[in-house]
């Protein structure tokens, strides 16, 4: 008899099966649970009987589903992170897969079998033939001539056959990218990396040609009938990454704006080896790939490579796990490289690579940063200070384009009546919601929540006629740019204007097409994005996000500055970048305007050193949340006081940064040691009370 844990879509826990036939984990399996029919996947194998009952497993549909060895990077991360298997199985696995039992889509050929054939009465079976005496054609174009009757009727005399071909891919952008020879410098990376038994860090200018470098990576390994993952930090990369590899495979797209449907079609290629590559975002990395040999992390800086959610996994993590599993190679890619993968190749744990210069020997953008209290002082209180106006203007007028980057989307970030002060608060959430415009509607969004209500002239408070709006949004941007820029063509690019899957590749096309002067957006526009016409970048203000309480904020902003500065001059011109500030004697400016990377990380080295922080430190941020204040307060406060005790380890408790959101309290409590090992030991001595929310070593401490 074996014993078989079995995950289970939309149930928390495992549950416990027994099987005649043994059974390896990732084999899908029918069963009953709680007398209902379901499907599931084995995650563990057992032969000692357990001190339960167990039901017997009704079917195997597939023995081998599911390769072993993402079954046990499953049980890894969920392990590492402090979670269950299920949470980490609902990713590696599309539901649609554990309700049918066949529900790939496949290309469908009709052919002539080759018998003969009296003459034909029907005028649409004549069509027919007649098609298919030209070549074999698809199921879909002969259904525009014949009815799926007239077809059957031909099958059944067996004068028509029916084939099924490869699975029928997503949607993806119907253009491609050639590829190019590499640089000599680029070759010399190309090389190194190949030879590297190491994972490695491609230390890339921005414009230096990495892309290149991992499509020529790619094309070897694919050379060699081997599979590559190519993972990206936002959603919005993927089309024009899909069109740089398509020259080199066939690709296959995951990310979550994809349907279900098309979940189960691109997972069905990966598993079958007929997608040679997967480009997608975080949660790409755990889809299974048989013939997997290549792994690239492109802009591995992003924090985005960091799930908030269960399980809270760092993707470089996962990434290098894969790679000491199955011997991949193992490629980080950035301009502005995290401190940690700065640090692992310090210690020589990885290889670091370099390309300091960018493809067409073009100069890195020239950098000014413009002081905004000094455009207060003489009455210009709005977005665009006047060294950015004339820059717009003698940019656009020397047939040229602008990028503005301000990363905050909506009209304004907080709306206050003038006569009692009374603030537009999100019932929810203790933050005030943003005010947003569409042409004459106004209406008042939370960022947190999403709560939407209608925006009133009058204030619910004192009914006066008189608001104040604080911080400026996208959308007062565009509109500042429009009433003061006649003709002016801007396209704006945000959450509010990207809605759909594709929407960002149109926009991208349009402004690539030269059909306008501006793109404006948030985060989206400042990093990946390669237009030849862009020679300005304007930063609508480079404080956003730079004095949060978190020891990443200072990196994060260089990183953004950077990246965004990156998207000018990408061609023959060396471009221009102007960053409004209201602190420009921040020490992280001085490192942008010079593009000292090296210097930037050397700076945060010491503050890191100094604080016992990552990667000189381990910390997990415990969250706790509840309807009622007392509750959370109370789950925190005696996890800390029973850390507290411990000398192995220092602890803080706070409340959360936003300290109500979606209707709930929270409360974090901080936990640091001198490396990870230490303080996995500690939280695994500690009894967690369900529903503690662990991060260890977060993306933030907000």
């Amino acid at each position: 008899m074996h014993f078989v844990q079995i995950y289970l879509r939309s149930v928390r826990d495992t549950y416990t099966w027994h099987s005649e036939t043994p059974l390896k984990p990732g084999a899908r399996v029918a069963l009953k649970f709680r007398g209902r029919p379901r499907q599931g996947i084995v995650v563990a194998v057992s032969k000692t009987k357990p001190d339960f009952k167990t039901q017997p497993i009704d079917e195997v549909w597939d023995e081998q589903f599911v390769p072993e060895t993402w079954i046990t990077l499953a049980r890894w991360i969920a392990e590492q992170n402090f979670t269950n298997i299920s949470n980490v199985m609902s990713l590696v696995v599309p539901e649609k897969l554990l309700l049918q039992r066949d529900p790939v889509i496949r290309e469908k050929f009709w052919s002539l079998t080759g018998k003969e054939f009296e003459k034909l009465k029907g005028g649409k079976q004549k069509v027919v033939i007649e098609k298919l005496l030209l070549s074999e054609t698809t199921d879909e174009e002969l259904r525009e001539w014949a009815s799926p009757t007239v077809l059957k009727n031909l099958a059944e005399k067996e004068i028509i056959q029916f084939r099924t071909g490869n699975i029928i891919p997503a949607k993806q952008p119907d253009f491609t990218r050639p590829a190019h020879d590499l640089a000599p410098a680029q070759q010399e990376v190309f090389d190194s990396i190949s030879k590297s038994k190491k994972p490695c860090l491609l230390w890339g200018v921005t414009g230096s040609g990495k892309t290149e470098v991992y499509k020529k990576l790619a094309e070897k390994v694919l050379s060699q009938g081997k599979q590559a993952l190519i993972l990206l930090p936002e959603i919005a990369l993927t089309p024009q990454l899909i069109a740089e590899f398509r020259s080199v495979g066939s690709v296959a797209v995951w990310h979550s704006k994809l349907s279900e449907g098309e979940r189960v079609q691109e997972w069905a290629r990966c598993a079958s080896g007929e997608a040679q590559i997967l480009i997608g975002a975080r949660s790409a990395a755990l889809i299974p790939l048989p013939n997997l040999k290549l792994i690239v992390l492109d802009e591995e800086h992003e924090w985005t490579f960091k799930s908030e959610t269960a399980p809270r996994l760092w993707t470089h993590d996962v990434a290098e796990w894969l790679s000491m599993m199955l011997q991949t190679k193992l490629v980080f890619g950035s301009a502005t490289p995290r401190l940690e993968s700065w640090t692992r190749c310090e210690k020589g744990e990885w290889n670091r690579f370099d390309l300091p210069d960018r493809v067409n020997a073009t100069a890195l953008p020239k950098i000014k940063f413009v002081d905004m209290r000094n455009e207060v002082k003489f009455g210009n209180y709005g977005p665009i200070s006047s060294h950015l106006a004339e820059a717009i203007g003698a940019t656009v007028e020397g047939g040229k384009q602008v990028v503005l980057f301000l990363n905050r989307r909506g009209f304004s970030g907080s709306t206050t009546c003038r006569m009692c002060g009374d603030t537009c608060d999100c019932p929810h959430c203790d933050v005030p919601m943003k005010l947003h415009r569409n042409g004459a509607n106004s209406r008042l969004i939370c960022h947190i929540c999403g709560h939407l209500a209608p925006f009133v002239d009058k204030c619910p408070h004192c009914e006066a006629e008189d608001f104040v709006f604080r911080g400026w949004g996208t959308q007062q941007v565009e509109q500042e740019l429009k009433d003061n820029y006649p003709g002016l063509r801007v396209l704006r690019a945000d959450a509010d204007s990207v809605g759909g899957k594709h929407d960002f590749r149109k926009l991208c096309d349009k402004f690539a097409a030269h059909e306008a002067d501006v793109l404006l957006g948030t985060q989206m526009v400042a990093k990946g994005l390669d237009f030849e016409k862009v020679a300005l970048v304007g930063v609508i203000l480079a404080d956003v996000g730079l004095s949060l309480p978190d020891f990443r904020a200072e990196e994060r902003s260089f990183q953004l500055l950077t990246q965004v500065s990156g998207r000018a001059g990408r061609r023959n011109t060396q471009g221009n970048i102007l960053i409004q500030t209201f602190k420009p004697d921040e020490k992280v400016f001085s490192f942008v305007k010079k593009h000292d990377t090296g210097g930037f990380l050397d700076w945060q080295r010491e503050a890191r050193l100094s604080s016992s922080l990552p990667p000189f430190g381990a910390i997990a941020k415990i969250g706790f949340s509840h309807m009622d204040k007392k509750v959370s307060f109370q789950l925190a406060q005696d996890l800390f006081r029973e850390v507290k005790k411990r000398k192995d380890c220092t602890c803080n408790f706070a409340p959360a940064f936003w300290p109500r959101t979606h209707g709930k309290y929270h409360f974090r409590v901080f936990i640091q040691t001198k490396t990870r090992e230490e303080l996995y030991v500690v939280l695994r001595s500690l009894d967690l009370p369900q529903g503690a929310k662990v991060d260890i070593n977060p993306a933030s401490l907000l």
